[in-house]
């Protein structure tokens, strides 16, 4: 199988501060807020854009925010 190169700078991924600064950061947000910054990451996500690790923890921790809220 053929590995992939990491684009420049995706190779790192947040620390836990910084996903708890996310976290705290999203959580001080309105509702429709939330879900847009939720709808960007999932997009930058997106497997043809081979995601990195930032990329990644940036969609799930808006996701356990918004599940967290019961949003549907």
């Amino acid at each position: 199988m053929a590995h992939r190169a990491e684009p420049e700078g995706e190779t790192d991924t947040l620390t836990q501060a910084q996903v708890d600064e996310l976290r705290n950061n999203l959580a001080r947000l309105s509702g429709p807020s939330v879900v847009d910054f939720y709808r960007d990451a999932h997009r930058e996500c997106a497997i043809e854009r081979q995601p990195g690790a930032k990329a990644i923890q940036r969609l799930v921790t808006a996701w356990k925010i918004l599940r967290k809220w019961g949003w549907k």
